[in-house]
């Protein structure tokens, strides 16, 4: 009866490192989508610029409605310098966005 105990239980460890795995690669894949939008917008904006991007953004809480014209244009500005269509890219050719297409089919 041992043997199959035995079985059973390595069975149920192996289901649980593989989920475990699963997880582990998805966090990787995640993390390396932020490595790759943090160098992005180190490449095309100048740390003056990546600070005001923020304070901008903390300003207005997430809410256009909240900045004046100023602003607006401002913020206009700055992701125009950061090339959204080029992140998306970037992103798309990362571990995650590999993964997401995958997902899809």
């Amino acid at each position: 009866m041992s043997v199959l105990d035995r079985f059973a239980t390595g069975a149920s460890s192996t289901g649980a490192r593989a989920t475990w795995l699963a997880r582990g690669a998805w966090l990787l894949a995640a993390a390396e989508v932020l490595v790759a939008v943090r160098n992005h917008l180190s490449d095309r904006l100048s740390e003056r610029d990546r600070r005001r991007l923020v304070e901008i953004v903390r300003t207005s809480k997430g809410r256009p409605s909240n900045l004046d014209d100023r602003e607006r244009r401002e913020l206009r500005e700055l992701l125009s310098k950061v090339e959204p269509a080029e992140l998306a890219k970037t992103v798309a050719q990362s571990g995650l966005g590999g993964r997401l297409r995958r997902g899809r089919r």
